[in-house]
């Protein structure tokens, strides 16, 4: 599985070609996910330190915050790519779920049931190439569509007003497919077409903490555990022979991380630092040297003018704008590592008296590696979700 990003490399100094979607996703598994909530969206991604109602965090599972209700959520993400490789330059557009989470109240509001179910990575990518020869032209095609994702089932604990921990177990699966084209403007050579099929499965655990040492203050954190992968890889020829199953091992990294958040009256500001340790990655105990690790950091701003149900509805809505700046785990032909910088801005618009939520949040930002490698992507991302509250289980006596 994703046998291409070398050949991408050389197509791209040799050849004439043009990319979609994302060129970075050719290396390792894809483009990691860092994602908390439609509330952190819009406040640079920071979240992992707040634990506010109708946020369920989907980063750290110690920052739930119920108050006896139980929600649920759901969220969609959309996004528009313009990629450019020196004068060439090429627009797509694509949308997904992003994510589906459950938090149930137990035993006296002091232990939380939780499910969810995630997207961890997201790779997408198309290039067409040619090659002019004496008599003949090569023109060959290569789309790949796919990702890793976690189904999780864990347990919030309050062990004291101030101080909560909570954890996961990760069941990881996920799905790849790659296909190569070549076509050729003479008849005497033969056209080829590989559709090669990669499915992924796994287990892992990932364990957070939230610490509430003053009352305008929540310091969070949380560890994702390393855990190993396995591959099935399929892959049937254009005469519709399916060769034999190439079976292979991939370790997940281990990812961890911090934040703060602080509370002053009607505004929250958030500060987020996150790194996973894709410069570890292997197949078949095999280092891969154009990986590096994911370092990533963000804040930003949220101002509500009345958290009270009964002020006037304007005065509910909540008002978001951040910053975040990441170093991809990708390493350009040049040894330069790519790097992405967004500005966010997000709404919040609650309903049903607070006991609801509408989160929109626009992230606009730019991808790109050292300026010696003349590729880099602009990014306009959309995200919304909706969370909803009800007493599901209320004790009569």
């Amino acid at each position: 599985m994703k046998k291409f990003a070398f050949f991408l490399l050389l197509s791209a100094a040799l050849c004439q070609f043009a990319l979609a979607d994302s060129f970075y996703s050719a290396f390792g598994l894809g483009i990691p996910q860092y994602y908390v909530s439609s509330q952190a969206a819009g406040m640079g991604g920071a979240g992992i330190g707040v634990a506010q109602h109708l946020a369920l965090n989907s980063m750290n599972p110690a920052a739930v915050q119920l108050r006896g209700f139980t929600m649920i959520s759901a969220s969609f993400q959309g996004e528009k790519v313009d990629n450019k490789s020196g004068d060439a330059k090429v627009t797509t557009r694509q949308g997904n779920a992003n994510g589906f989470q459950l938090a149930i109240p137990m035993f006296k509001d002091r232990i939380a049931l939780l499910a969810s179910l995630k997207p961890l990575i997201r790779s997408q990518f198309a290039v067409d190439f040619s090659s002019d020869h004496e008599d003949f032209t090569i023109y060959r095609t290569a789309r790949s569509n796919g990702g890793l994702s976690a189904a999780s089932l864990g347990l919030n604990y309050a062990l004291s007003p101030k101080l909560f921990i909570g954890g996961l177990f990760n069941f990881n699966f996920g799905a790849y497919n790659e296909i190569w084209r070549t076509d050729f403007d003479n008849d005497t050579y033969i056209n080829t077409k590989d559709d090669i099929t990669s499915h992924l499965w796994g287990t892992g655990a990932e364990l957070g903490v939230l610490v509430r040492p003053l009352g305008f203050l929540s310091i969070g954190g949380m560890v994702k555990l390393s855990s190993t992968l396995k591959i099935e890889t399929k892959t049937e020829t254009v005469s519709r022979v399916e060769l034999t199953p190439v079976e292979q091992t991939a370790t997940y990294p281990l990812a961890f991380g911090g934040g703060a958040s602080f509370e002053f009256s009607k505004f929250t500001f958030a500060t987020d630092f996150y790194m996973q340790d894709w410069s570890n990655y292997r197949i078949d105990d095999r280092q891969s040297n154009d990986l590096a690790n994911y370092l990533r950091i963000g804040g930003g701003i949220e101002y509500v003018g009345s958290k009270d149900y009964l002020s006037t509805y304007h005065k509910s809505i909540a008002f978001r704008l951040g910053a975040s700046y990441a170093q991809l785990p990708f390493v350009d032909p040049n040894g330069d590592q790519a790097t992405e910088f967004f500005v966010t801005a997000g709404l919040g618009f609650p309903f049903n008296k607070n006991a609801g939520r509408i989160d929109l949040a626009l992230e606009v930002g730019e991808r790109s590696s050292g300026h010696a490698y003349p590729y880099s992507e602009s990014l306009s991302r959309l995200t919304a979700s909706i969370t909803m509250a009800e007493k599901w289980f209320q004790r009569l006596f």
